[in-house]
């Protein structure tokens, strides 16, 4: 992959906020995208089906609902899993740093 074309890597412990966004992996923005897009869905339909009284249409809204919950709270672990993936590697170029100084 070029240089230019790589993701800049986040900033280690600087005590600033850090953009799960900005750092975060492809999957993660899209996993939150469609997330964001079923809570949508799920609202307009829930409103349709209530205001048209079709109890069907509600229910397949609660449905679209707990997709988009669904797929939100993995959207998180995938980031879980790439923090805790960044901090191990972090971990291990501090003590190959500190190996090579004696």
């Amino acid at each position: 992959m070029p240089t230019s074309a790589r993701r800049p890597e986040p900033p280690a412990r600087s005590g600033g906020f850090v953009s799960p966004w900005e750092h975060g992996s492809r999957l993660y923005r899209g996993m939150v995208l469609t997330g964001s897009a079923l809570f949508l869905i799920g609202i307009v339909l829930s409103v349709v089906g209530a205001t048209a009284h079709v109890l069907a249409l509600s229910w397949t809204a609660l449905g679209v609902l707990g997709a988009g919950v669904l797929v939100h709270l993995s959207a998180q672990l995938v980031r879980l899993r790439e923090a805790g993936r960044c901090e191990s590697a972090a971990r291990s170029s501090r003590r190959k740093g500190r190996g090579s100084g004696r």
